[in-house]
């Protein structure tokens, strides 16, 4: 019976370890941490992509992506890079921004082949607004404060994450013409080195 206890809780502790962890909290992170307009060319790595239209169990979406250097170290910004790393960010951390639209029920974001991601730190992925005047060129959610980021479901593992909204997504107005409009996802990786630049699976469910 001993035995059989042990055995139990080693199971359920490999069980949360190495399964995917659900939540209802979602991390909200502001542009102005990651720079400024005047500063541009250190942490906008790749711009805003064009709209790409998302289809998925009758559902539809729209989806823009972006990467940023969060630790404005864009490679070919520095004052003596890399010739051979330009196109990164010479730390290898990245942040992934997708914007989306949607007006169905219940949708699925779900990001995937993810490099570096640590499931467990939830200050690593979440949702990024539109927090200061000095940052008007990075792709957010024209949300402020925050307030109306809808109530969501987490759910990692070591190289996915999916953010699921039960009701319709908010119709947010829209930013400046770089800050795009829509639900705005973040999700950081940190690369044992710059490149190759992993590329993320963005769809739905």
């Amino acid at each position: 019976m001993r035995f059989n206890r042990t055995a139990a809780k080693f199971l359920l502790s490999l069980f949360v370890l190495f399964t995917a962890a659900s939540s209802f909290a979602v991390s909200v992170r502001g542009s102005s941490g990651n720079g400024e307009d005047s500063n541009a060319a250190l942490w906008m790595l790749l711009g805003r992509s064009i709209p790409v239209p998302l289809t998925a169990n009758g559902k539809k979406a729209t989806m823009t992506q972006e990467v940023i250097c969060i630790n404005q170290d864009v490679e070919a910004s520095l004052g003596s890079p890399t010739l051979s790393l330009v196109g990164s960010c010479d730390s290898g951390v990245y942040m992934h921004l997708f914007q989306y639209q949607s007006t169905s029920l219940n949708v699925g974001v779900a990001i995937g082949r993810l490099n570096g991601f640590t499931p467990t730190n939830a200050s690593d992925y979440g949702v990024l607004i539109c927090d200061s005047a000095s940052n008007t060129i990075e792709m957010c959610t024209n949300d402020p404060t925050a307030t109306n980021i809808p109530d969501m479901t987490i759910t990692t593992t070591k190289t996915s994450v999916l953010f699921t909204v039960p009701n319709t997504f908010p119709t947010y107005p829209a930013g400046t013409a770089q800050q795009g409009q829509g639900l705005t996802f973040y999700v950081i990786t940190r690369q044992a080195a710059p490149l190759p630049l992993a590329v993320p699976t963005a769809g739905i469910r």
